[in-house]
């Protein structure tokens, strides 16, 4: 607690001592003698308020005791209470009826309400009040000039709304004012141009500034990081450690984790977590977290690990950061059983949606339900990244009126909830349900994506709906600005195929930009197997064994389509140029549920029917700690 100014000899006796024993840090001492002299000054009570911290009750006290005594029209011990309430979370209606009570409204008064409410979580009402406040909000009132400090805290409430029209129409007032110079504001604007979408504008209003601290970089550096300007983030933050005098903090190194992160930078992640170690950053909970994500994207969870064993203090981003990690790494047991070793208290809502989509990895849909239930008994709390990935799961696991249900019932639905249930439809043989909900999610305005497409021609493909499918396909480039990927083109394959329309395919993967992608050409080869079209199996075998010439589907499906013919001395030649380059089929392994307590996971020997059970993994463990 910073140390209080000491009483000055024209300060008043009551001041004084009050002053004396906030000092000495007897703050029932000071109270009683601030309500003492009351019926002689206000000032006592005043100086009591504005301490910093104040017991709640105490200041309930004081301010009855100013009440009773007919103070609450002085016009410092008004903006003391105001000061008070203000401080206190959970306390603007008190702070509004102070603010109301106060016979003159200053500019301090009105930027301190201003900031109540943005801390309150009312950022509209924190603008409208910065409009009150230059118009004069009652009778007799004249508009009072906003301060600084009040028009930094509008452009922060813009920046939660992330309203870029209200934005502009702060930073306009900023220049009118002539706070074009204050790295406060400026810092506030730049960082409430990040939060609106606009990195261009953040980088535009930075560049104005004569002469930026570290905190005007960082602001900078984090606009650019949240709205994926990670190569534009990496420069300034060159530019910043190139400036005499600015030093990187623990939210500039946090902000460049990210970026590092998301650019899958690893080398360079080292190179930034060696400045953290050397700038003394070790025990920032901010930058040890980001640090421990950085290395998770980059696929290195074992250096992600060791940051979070050496971490002293562990939150729940730390922990998110560490499961996400697992999942995205396909290390699904790993996310369980850390799951089981958090605090229960500490588990939020990216944290359970990481353990569903885990969930939804093993295919554990009786750990999902559990999930679930649990989801339901916090506070029957509502939460999209959690409703998203309880679709997902369900739709994964072949539970589709489940999936459909949590849909139905979600509050908000972003793109990954409309993507889970159109791509669940469409995996599950619900391929009309899939296009009707795609075409709904078009009605309601929601802009479809890259997987939106791969859902609704995967349902298009399995319906059989020729025509419908080549419409979307082409809607995707010519509506959407959305170019096809392998996907989309591996989709109208196997639709085209599927109808016998073999030379349209292949057509179609010869114009494609993916013409050297063995995949597409195994569709194709595995419809002529269906269909006996030798013409087109040649040549599209031919095309994948000089592609892959080791690949082993090409000289399968080969065969394969010979022998359907009756072609069997061709066959037996595809079969003897297998051996002869030493192609082998390699074989496949299944998940096999052998009891209730037990998963074997099985591998074929020589022949298909030979099976031997070459690992086990316990499933008790995985349903106890719910």
């Amino acid at each position: 607690m910073p140390s209080l100014p000491s009483p000055s000899p024209a300060a008043p006796p009551g001041v004084a001592a009050v002053l004396r024993l906030l000092e000495s840090r007897d703050l029932p001492a000071a109270a009683r003698l601030a309500a003492a002299s009351a019926s002689s000054t206000p000032l006592p009570l005043a100086t009591v308020l504005l301490h910093r911290p104040l017991p709640p009750r105490l200041g309930y006290c004081l301010h009855a005791r100013a009440a009773r005594s007919g103070l609450l029209a002085d016009r410092y011990l008004a903006n003391a209470l105001l000061a008070f309430y203000v401080r206190l979370p959970g306390h603007l209606p008190h702070a509004l009826r102070a603010f109301d009570d106060l016979p003159r409204r200053d500019v301090v008064a009105h930027s301190s309400v201003l900031a109540a409410f943005l801390r309150a979580g009312f950022p509209r009402r924190a603008l409208l009040h910065l409009r009150t406040m230059a118009a004069g909000g009652r009778a007799g009132d004249d508009g009072v000039a906003p301060s600084a400090h009040a028009l930094s805290a509008a452009a922060k409430a813009c920046a939660v709304l992330r309203d870029l029209h209200a934005g502009a129409c702060v930073h306009g007032t900023i220049v009118v004012r002539g706070y074009g110079d204050d790295g406060v504001v400026l810092s506030a604007l730049v960082d409430m141009y990040g939060h609106a979408d606009a990195p261009a504008d953040a980088r535009r209003v930075f560049e104005e500034m004569r002469a930026p601290d570290g905190i005007c970089y960082t602001s900078l550096i984090s606009a650019f990081v949240r709205n994926d300007w990670f190569e534009e983030a990496l420069r300034w933050f060159r530019a910043m450690v190139a400036t005499k005098g600015v030093w990187p903090d623990g939210c500039t190194f946090g902000s460049m984790m990210a970026a590092l992160g998301n650019l899958k930078r690893a080398r360079q992640g080292r190179e930034a977590h060696a400045q953290v170690v050397t700038h003394g950053l070790c025990g920032n909970v901010i930058v040890e977290s980001s640090t421990l994500d950085m290395y998770a994207k980059c696929g290195m969870m074992v250096d992600a690990r060791k940051v979070f064993d050496r971490m002293k203090i562990r939150n729940a981003v730390s922990w998110c950061a560490l499961l996400g990690g697992y999942c995205q790494s396909g290390e699904h047991e790993m996310v369980l059983s850390l799951f089981r070793q958090m605090d229960m208290e500490d588990d939020d809502w990216y944290s359970l949606g990481t353990l569903l989509r885990s969930c939804a990895g093993l295919s554990a849909v009786k750990l999902g339900k559990e999930i679930h239930c649990r989801f339901m008994r916090m506070r029957g709390c509502r939460d999209v990244i959690v409703e998203s990935a309880l679709v997902d799961l369900y739709a994964k696991c072949g539970v589709v009126e489940y999936a459909h249900r949590v849909f139905e019932r979600s509050s908000v639905r972003n793109m990954i909830t409309w993507n889970a249930m159109i791509c669940g439809f469409a995996q599950n043989g619900h391929g009309e349900q899939a296009i009707s909900l795609f075409n709904k999610m078009v009605r309601d305005g929601v802009k479809p994506d890259y997987i939106s497409f791969i859902g609704v021609l995967f349902a298009c493909s399995h319906t059989g709906l020729v025509e419908e499918g080549r419409n979307y396909f082409n809607s995707m480039t010519r509506d959407y600005s959305i170019a096809p990927g392998i996907e989309h083109h591996n989709c109208m394959v196997d639709l085209l195929s599927r109808v016998e329309l073999l030379e349209e395919a292949e057509d179609l993967v010869n114009k494609s930009p993916f013409r050297d992608d063995s995949s597409l050409w195994a569709a194709i080869l595995g419809a002529c197997a269906t269909h006996t079209n030798p013409d087109v199996a040649v040549r599209v075998a031919k095309k994948m064994m000089e592609l892959e010439p080791r690949y082993h589907l090409s000289y399968v499906l080969l065969e394969n389509v010979y022998r359907t013919i009756g072609r069997w001395e061709d066959a037996v030649e595809v079969r003897k140029l297998m051996k002869s380059r030493k192609v082998k089929k390699e074989p496949g392994t299944s998940w096999i549920d052998g009891n209730r307590s037990k998963l074997y996971m099985c591998k074929a020997k020589e022949g298909a029917s030979q099976l031997v059970a070459f690992g086990e993994m316990s499933a008790d463990e995985e349903v106890q700690f719910i």
